[in-house]
């Protein structure tokens, strides 16, 4: 398969940068209108929840389309790899918020860099698009055994990763914001970014293992409508097992980041898999000393020499003599 032209590079990369930060802003504008509602009323009403819903649906729609940029290029996932420094500095260092919520950004948007929408998904499509680049050019061999294992070893990695990322922003970011205590915390600081290297390690998996997101993603299909209940034994399960986790795992799943990352999940499988098949039709070379494309171009075949009589027309001229005529 041969890699994507510089401006379908370009194209995607500008498209992703842009079309990312708006899909999470208008998710979470839908969430959190939502997430008010359910708190004031504690029932679900449609009419009331039509519009934050539709809000949710864009905003899901819009970061899918990021995602299928992986059709045409990786560069526009990696650029929003690139994007997610943003999120993780503004985690490790909640100050920075309360200059974002002076600047001219909806609040809603700034709301969700609280909660942790883009930290919990950017550094994820980063992740999906080193995989997509090396999956292009260095196409795996396929291994049966790596592939059963990927697919019991990213859910771990995952649900690790989250674990940890909402523990760090509980103990970091909402209580800094919640308490104004902006102090340096170095457990939070230390749980964000291990929950985001276990994220990245997570979606790496499918680098030898193409369906190994396909569980995490029913998993939380699941774990999302029961966490808008509090009748639910999933909402009782979180609340017991820890406070901390209850106040910044359940605002994410009711903003509709939950969904958003299970169908982003399952649109990469789909991506991934036309990308390995395109790099197996294609010829790509497979292994560790395989050469990227373009491949020198094939060279002409030299110039047949003309046939040769046995014995000669007439024989050859001594020297000082001309040939003999017939």
């Amino acid at each position: 398969m041969r890699p994507s032209t510089v401006p379908a590079r370009i194209i995607t990369a500008v498209f992703s940068v842009i079309v990312a930060p708006v899909g999470v802003g208008v998710l979470n504008a839908g969430g959190r209108t939502w997430q008010y509602a359910f708190g004031a009323y504690g029932g679900v009403d449609a009419a009331e929840f039509a519009g934050p819903v539709l809000l949710q649906a864009l905003g899901i729609l819009l970061l899918l389309a990021v995602v299928a940029t992986g059709f045409w290029s990786s560069a526009g996932l990696l650029a929003v790899g690139v994007l997610s420094v943003v999120p993780i500095v503004l985690a490790l260092f909640p100050v920075l918020l309360l200059d974002m919520y002076q600047s001219p950004l909806p609040m809603e948007w700034v709301d969700g860099m609280m909660y942790g929408i883009p930290l919990a998904l950017f550094p994820a499509f980063g992740a999906m698009g080193l995989v997509l680049l090396l999956s292009k050019r260095y196409p795996a061999r396929p291994n049966t055994a790596l592939s059963v294992v990927g697919l019991f070893v990213a859910p771990v990695l995952l649900i690790a990763g989250a674990w940890l990322l909402t523990l760090g922003l509980a103990r970091g970011t909402l209580v800094a914001l919640q308490q104004f205590r902006f102090d340096f915390a170095i457990d939070a600081a230390a749980s964000v970014l291990a929950g985001v290297i276990l994220i990245v390690a997570g979606i790496m998996t499918t680098r030898w293992s193409p369906f190994a997101l396909l569980l995490p993603a029913l998993v939380l299909l699941i774990i999302t409508p029961m966490s808008l209940t509090p009748v639910s034994g999933f909402y009782d399960l979180i609340f017991r097992t820890s406070m901390d986790l209850s106040r910044a795992l359940l605002p994410l799943l009711l903003t509709g980041a939950g969904v958003a990352a299970a169908l982003s999940y399952v649109l990469f499988t789909v991506v991934l898999l036309r990308a390995r098949r395109r790099a197996r039709v294609g010829g790509a070379p497979i292994g560790p000393y395989a050469q990227p494309y373009p491949y020198p171009p094939a060279q002409p075949y030299p110039a047949a020499q003309p046939a040769q009589t046995y014995p000669p027309a007439q024989p050859p001229a001594y020297p000082g003599q001309p040939h003999a005529q017939p």
